[in-house]
């Protein structure tokens, strides 16, 4: 357990605060209500995801009364009327030379979370089921590059997945990198696009300290919090490498996991 009461709560998606990933509803009422009680008390609960600013994420935040909402792992920063507050982008440039990386590795990759997935060739067997609603193209059906906010990429062994962190490591100085999908994929984003920061960049705007603020997550794109806010707490169903970073790991995600450790939360005393 924590030693202090949260001013301000950040909360990841997936494999955290969506309880339900196989259900149409995707997360449990209980963890909506609660969430929406802090807010409602003035103890801000606010969604920081790898995911865009989709239809779906901005329905979230409205129905949790969050005040912002951090995407992309913190390459977009929007209010609560999707107005976007900060931007940090992959430029171009960069942009093109990844691409050329991972079209040499034989990747599938997909740009600002979008629906549409790109892959050497269209034979593969939709091993997620999130896969079957992608719009699929070939590398030469890529259209003209520009500034991208995220590239996801995946299509390969763990093993090879590291060594292409190391080689887009070794070749980009200014690159945000987290292997995630329990190893199976990386993020890529700006070095300057990360959650920790955009969590940082919201407690300023709210003018709480980020030292008294939590994040609840469970993979690498959550732990690079940890110089920022005053605790990462690590869902159970977190991978061990995250858990052993954690100050708190808490319940697994499926059954309001969320909801129950906010719920403990409210006896602290401070």
């Amino acid at each position: 357990m924590i030693d202090f009461k949260p001013e301000a709560v950040f909360l990841d998606m997936d494999g955290t605060f969506l309880d339900l990933p196989k259900k149409p509803e995707r997360i449990s009422e209980t963890n909506v209500l609660k969430a929406k009680e802090w807010n409602d008390n003035n103890r801000p609960v606010i969604l920081s995801t790898g995911r865009s600013n989709s239809e779906f994420v901005m329905a979230l935040a409205n129905k949790i009364n969050s005040p912002y909402v951090i995407c992309q792992n913190g390459g977009i920063v929007v209010d609560r009327n999707n107005n976007v507050i900060r931007k940090c982008e992959i430029k171009k440039d960069t942009v093109i030379k990844i691409v050329e990386i991972l079209k040499k590795n034989k990747m599938i990759f997909i740009f600002n979370s979008g629906d549409t997935g790109y892959a050497h060739g269209l034979k593969f067997k939709f091993v997620r089921s999130w896969f079957k609603r992608l719009n699929w193209k070939t590398y030469d059906e890529i259209q003209k590059l520009g500034n991208c906010t995220k590239i996801l990429t995946f299509g390969t062994s763990k093993k090879n997945i590291l060594k292409l962190r190391d080689e887009l490591a070794a070749a980009f100085s200014n690159l945000s990198l987290h292997v995630v999908s329990k190893g199976y994929s990386i993020e890529i984003n700006d070095i300057n696009a990360t959650k920790g920061i955009a969590e940082k960049f919201v407690c300023d705007v709210m003018n709480i300290d980020p030292k008294k603020a939590v994040h609840f997550g469970d993979s690498g794109n959550d732990t690079v919090t940890i110089p920022y806010v005053g605790a990462f707490i690590a869902m159970k169903n977190s991978m061990k490498n995250v858990k052993q970073q954690a100050k708190m790991i808490t319940y697994s995600f499926k059954k309001a996991g969320v909801a129950k450790t906010l719920s403990e939360f409210e006896k602290i005393q401070n």
